[in-house]
């Protein structure tokens, strides 16, 4: 096995030390030391790689979530959206997907950097799926798409931190179905 390999052994061993952790603890009660005996590595070598407990509960989060937000461009926008919110529910209702708000609300560089490294990119793809579904024209072009994301994934993050409740299929469809509204209406009157 050559140095890469091991370099990509222990750190999905760290990674994988995380998950098991936020199991027992929260995100306050994580520490360093837990997680190094849990992986069997010093904490000088989470430090090689990780500044910060935050940075390992991202990339947990990361590594938990690599291909769950995939979109199926031939679907349309609604089955793509229906999908990724109930895979996003899922995530965050996970015990990493939970440490990751709390790191969100109390880190605000880290959550920035979240933003522009992982989340961002993922937005822009959801971008390109509103762009294709203009396109196939099942909606109509002249719509706030990014008001109308902030609004359904806000939603998500709402049910889970203020009423601790993992969104279902039908509260998923309603929100969803709320938001594209307009734009189908808006398709249909100027038929």
């Amino acid at each position: 096995m050559n140095d890469a390999e091991k370099t990509s052994r222990r750190k999905q061993c760290i990674l994988k030390a995380v998950n098991e952790a936020l199991l027992d603890v929260d995100y306050s009660k994580l520490s360093i030391e837990d997680i190094a005996a849990r992986a069997g590595v010093g904490k000088s070598t989470i430090y090689r790689w990780w500044n910060h407990k935050s940075d390992l509960v991202f990339d947990a989060f990361k590594e938990n979530t690599e291909s769950v937000f995939d979109l199926d461009f031939s679907q349309t926008v609604q089955y793509n959206l229906t999908q990724q919110l109930l895979k996003l529910s899922i995530a965050l209702n996970h015990q990493v997907g939970r440490a990751l708000l709390v790191v969100m609300a109390e880190h605000r560089e880290a959550a920035g950097d979240f933003f522009k490294q992982y989340l961002l990119p993922r937005r822009e793809q959801t971008r390109k799926l509103i762009q294709l579904a203009i396109a196939r024209q099942e909606i109509c072009a002249d719509y706030d798409f990014e008001s109308m994301l902030d609004m359904l994934y806000g939603a998500i993050h709402y049910q889970i931190i203020f009423f601790n409740a993992v969104p279902d299929q039908p509260y998923i469809e309603k929100i969803i179905q709320v938001a594209l509204a307009p734009m189908l209406l808006a398709e249909q009157g100027g038929a």
